[in-house]
């Protein structure tokens, strides 16, 4: 990415995968490019992988749904499935953001890694252990459930960040991620000030549902607003509990479905929370 006399970004026509030439213009390029599922652990072609498949998946059961009251959310790239889904964006724009999103992940991502902490955490506990990451730089990137959230940090502060947290949190359990950056952190802004020109650039609709954003876990119905939200993404948290629960105090008994063939963000809920949450993946959900 080359810069102009005006300081302002230069989008390259081409990039270069793996020796071989794709244009930015045809996105579903990268999908071509996935041989093998090893190949499905990097963001590259995860996010357009996982995103393809939410949205095919929300096709085959909207009717059955289409009568319903209903709102979307997502978890972080999750947000991009709900958006369209919605029709706040359509499909083209959405698959290319999704590509142009994995891609600068995958390559601007300053020396970051993530990892997930297990421990049953309550208010008080999550803001301690928002202290301790200020002094190793880090931050809580995902407030997954009660009792998982994920950090972003600098690799240099790795270790010495799990010894205090190990010292701080007794019998917590400390799981690393297969990840290529320290995402919805710092550490990733280069990658969101591409990916914030090419929002800028892209049309949004108000959408015909409210879509909760993990910004601030919020509903939205303007376009705008969900515009301007989607370009600090990247680099702010995923309040996925204050999500939930602001969905929860919305709505009267909503019965939330995850429209993925798994059940992370399921068992997120119903392992994570007080609550006795309706939350069923499609393949514990009969639709009728």
């Amino acid at each position: 990415i080359d810069f102009d006399n005006t300081n302002n970004y230069i989008l390259p026509e081409y990039i270069n995968i793996e020796n071989k030439s794709y244009p930015l213009s045809r996105p579903l390029y990268f999908m071509y490019n996935i041989e093998n599922e090893e190949k499905l652990n990097i963001t590259l072609y995860s996010q357009i992988s996982i995103f393809a498949v939410s949205v095919a998946t929300y096709e085959t059961i909207k009717e059955i749904i289409q009568d319903k009251e209903i709102c979307f959310t997502g978890h972080s790239l999750g947000e991009y499935s709900a958006i369209t889904c919605a029709n706040s964006i359509d499909l083209d724009s959405a698959v290319n953001l999704v590509v142009k999103r994995g891609y600068y992940m995958h390559n601007y991502s300053k020396n970051g890694t993530m990892f997930a902490v297990i421990y049953p955490f309550n208010t008080q506990i999550i803001q301690k252990l928002e202290e301790i990451c200020k002094n190793y730089q880090s931050v809580i990137a995902n407030y997954n459930s009660y009792n998982q959230l994920i950090m972003s940090c600098p690799i240099e502060q790795l270790e010495n960040l799990k010894q205090v947290i190990k010292s701080e949190f007794k019998d917590c359990k400390i799981i690393p991620l297969k990840v290529s950056g320290a995402f919805h952190s710092y550490l990733v802004e280069e990658s969101n000030n591409y990916l914030e020109i090419e929002i800028e650039k892209t049309t949004f609709n108000n959408p015909k549902v409210p879509i909760f954003l993990n910004y601030d876990s919020l509903a939205y119905k303007e376009a705008s607003k969900i515009k301007e939200i989607l370009k600090k993404q990247m680099v702010s948290p995923v309040k996925w509990i204050q999500t939930i629960e602001n969905i929860l105090n919305y709505y009267q008994n909503p019965l939330f479905i995850e429209i993925l063939p798994n059940k992370v963000l399921t068992n997120l809920v119903k392992k994570g929370f007080k609550q006795n949450i309706e939350f069923y993946s499609l393949e514990e959900l009969e639709l009728k």
